[in-house]
């Protein structure tokens, strides 16, 4: 979700097709834009002419021809022109319409063949590998050879397995060539997805797209939530391919409790399917059964509207009966206020409405299914979703960020943090030197025991305020680490601050943060001492971030995610040899993160900058074999300082393992590199013969600030190396 505002949706790998943009995110007929899942007016007119069954639908046509006819139109709208032009050419007004449209009945029916033909193989093995299926949507209208193919595109085949099989269900489509839509590795799909979606799209290029449920329904996703369905289902067979449908009742719970739901690319199209389906074009509808089915499902809100609209947009033939019986079985507050809610555009909630989705969310895959959860039990299952076994042990802000930091928290509607709690036992030891690449989903697997979002391009989003790595190393670690962490977040906004504190094996050891001194990138190192790390044969990382928000409660785009800090890198060091009468060198090319040890900027040709008033480094000091202490030494430094004009001077200090050694002076803008050597005092380096090297530099300043460029990096000196030389004889 770079910086919030400008690159939200690529880097947080948002598909701007979904966002039913039509070249500036705005679908046809909601020139406003379109911030719930009902139809704006002009799409209401547009379902009513390829609705309607009389004089009103060639009303609506007239109505809406100037803004339709040669408009830019988006994937929703061209999707119901089959059946607005068969509906008007019924009507006798058929001449009216654009030329090219004629085509579409023929086109709109060899497409949805041509899908079948290239899916409906898929679903004969599923069957012949003893996975049940049944067919909904798009694809149950098309096993009925008496429905006109040519009004329903469809884009996907969407099939149903029983949930307990569905990981089944995955191996045997990835078996067959298929991947995960969207990129999503089988695993995730198979140990995450069921989370917070009741299906997935897979893909296989050339051969359409399959929708895999694994539930029918969002609001029902419990233990046992479809048997009904399947007890109801009709057997079909098309092109020579045994399977089954829902009935037309649960058929029509579906198109709206599927329909009414927020989505970036607008799903109007259910009120065809339902309309078509409530004027028994899959067979007599019981009502009756709808009305129970609303009832047991906690959806009684969301079933009343939309018959109530089917009747007034559509025309369709709802019997006011089944109205009247909803009526008397009103929805409790919280039914419809999730209803409100879940038809509202994610940025555009409120904050309370985003915890009762992410609480309703968690109680409707823990509550049986008809139970309507007492008062008290909704205080226990808020307790169980926050991560809590008292109450007491709530803290302030808990709530807000989404509870106690674990596996399976924070919530999302579109994502699941991946963790499971534990260390991976088949996950490979790390050895120093090691890059743990956290854009790729198979290290955030073995390493990750909770809280980040399934890796993109680029890195791993902390998932909330937490992430948790456990770390098998290859041996014992005999003295200290460095940890070097390259991240970046959210930074061009004032509103949100990014701090990263790191935990190693239960001690503190560092902080970070993210701000206007890194404006694309963390790329630091801190020292991981021998009091947390020596002896240990497993390094535990917790990275806690307080600031977590997501792009939808900010504002910025429909990404309900919980994030702060993107994870890009975590390399584990032991601090670098340097022998007598050598150096390391800085920069592109080098070896130089494994001495890096905090205030440092990227990596450029031939060295790095300080970045603020402090900088480090570690390095191990090689002495001859059987010495108590090496011999006199200087520390050499080879840099420059950022001076920038004419009467600036910058002052670098230097201490060497807590003792200062000498200071720096720099004051002419036009000086470049040069070396400079400091005494190391006598006992400085210690039997653990490490040195640390720090760097105060005063009053850092940016090429920003002296009106010499865009750079706003608060720069110190430029450093290209340093080394260890014997002091000469007779030197002081």
């Amino acid at each position: 979700m770079a910086g919030p505002s400008a690159n939200a949706a690529s880097s947080l790998a948002i598909d701007e097709r979904a966002l039913g943009a039509r070249g500036h995110g705005i679908p046809w007929g909601a020139s406003g834009g379109q911030c719930n899942a009902w139809p704006t007016p002009d799409q209401e007119l547009l379902l009513g002419a390829a609705l309607l069954p009389d004089g009103r639908a060639v009303d609506a046509w007239r109505k809406l021809r100037p803004r339709l006819v040669d408009a830019d139109l988006d994937p929703a709208a061209e999707s119901m022109l089959p059946a607005l032009r068969a509906n008007l050419v019924e009507r006798g007004v058929g001449g009216e319409l654009p030329e090219e449209w004629h085509e579409l009945h023929r086109l709109t029916w060899a497409r949805n063949q041509m899908l079948l033909a290239g899916v409906l193989p898929l679903v004969g093995e599923l069957e012949r590998s003893g996975i049940a299926t049944l067919l909904l949507k798009g694809a149950a209208f098309l096993t009925d050879p008496d429905l006109d193919g040519g009004r329903r595109p469809m884009v996907d085949v969407d099939v149903l397995v029983p949930t307990e099989r569905a990981g089944a269900a995955i191996e045997v489509l990835t078996g067959a060539g298929l991947v995960p839509l969207g990129g999503e590795p089988p695993w995730y799909v198979a140990d995450y997805a069921p989370r917070f979606v009741p299906s997935h799209g897979f893909w296989r290029a050339g051969e359409g797209q399959v929708d895999l449920h694994w539930h029918v329904l969002h609001a029902s996703c419990q233990r046992g939530a479809d048997e009904d369905f399947w007890a109801a289902a009709v057997p079909v067979e098309v092109m020579g391919v045994r399977t089954r449908t829902l009935c037309p009742a649960d058929e029509l719970l579906h198109s709206i409790l599927h329909g009414l739901r927020w989505s970036p690319l607008p799903t109007y199209r259910w009120v065809l399917d339902a309309a078509l389906i409530a004027r028994g074009r899959r067979g007599e509808v019981d009502f009756g059964r709808v009305v129970e089915q609303a009832r047991r499902r906690l959806s009684v809100a969301p079933v009343r509207a939309g018959l109530a609209y089917l009747l007034r947009v559509a025309g369709a033939p709802i019997p006011r009966a089944a109205l009247a019986h909803l009526d008397a079985h009103p929805p409790s507050g919280w039914e419809r206020a999730e209803f409100r809610a879940q038809t509202t555009q994610p940025r555009h909630r409120s904050r309370a409405q985003r915890l009762l989705i992410e609480h309703q969310q968690y109680a409707r895959r823990r509550v049986p299914l008809g139970e309507r959860p007492s008062s008290s039990r909704r205080l226990a299952l808020a307790r169980e979703e926050l991560g809590f076994e008292r109450w007491r042990d709530l803290r302030p802000g808990d709530v807000l960020a989404g509870g106690s930091p674990g596996p399976g928290r924070p919530a999302s509607e579109m994502a699941a943090a991946i963790g499971a709690g534990g260390a991976d036992p088949a996950a490979p030891a790390v050895a120093p030197g090691t890059a743990l690449e956290l854009d790729r989903p198979d290290v955030a697997r073995r390493y990750v025991a909770h809280g980040v979002w399934l890796p993109e391009p680029g890195g791993c989003w902390i998932a909330g305020r937490e992430a948790r790595l456990v770390l098998p190393l290859q041996r014992p670690v005999t003295g200290v680490l460095l940890l070097s962490v390259r991240a970046d977040g959210f930074l061009n906004t004032r509103r949100f601050r990014e701090r990263i504190e790191v935990r190693a094996n239960g001690r503190h050891v560092a902080d970070f943060q993210l701000d206007g001194v890194r404006t694309a990138l963390l790329d630091e190192g801190r020292v991981l001492p021998a009091r947390a790390v020596a002896g240990r044969s497993t390094l535990e990382l917790v990275l806690r971030t307080p600031d977590a928000a997501s792009p939808a409660e900010l504002g910025l785009d429909d990404d309900d995610r919980r994030v702060s800090v993107r994870l890009r890198r975590l390399v584990l060091h032991e601090p670098h040899p340097v022998g007598i009468g050598e150096g390391v060198a800085l920069g592109e090319g080098s070896d130089d993160e494994r001495v890096l040890a905090g205030g440092w900027g990227g990596p450029e040709p031939f060295g790095r900058w300080t970045l603020g008033p402090r900088a480090a480094l570690l390095l191990r000091v090689e002495t001859t074999p059987g010495a108590l202490e090496p011999g006199p030494l200087d520390v050499e430094l080879e840099a420059r300082a950022f001076v920038g004009r004419p009467g600036r001077r910058v002052l670098a200090e230097v201490i060497a393992n807590g003792q200062r050694i000498g200071s720096v002076e720099y004051d002419d803008p036009e000086v470049g590199h040069s070396a400079t050597r400091l005494p190391l005092p006598a006992g400085v380096i210690g039997s653990n013969r490490l040195l640390m090297l720090r760097f105060r530099i005063r009053d850092p300043i940016s090429p920003a600030a002296l009106a010499l460029s865009a750079d706003t990096r608060p720069l110190g000196l430029f450093v290209r190396g340093v080394g260890l030389l014997p002091r000469a004889p007779g030197q002081v």
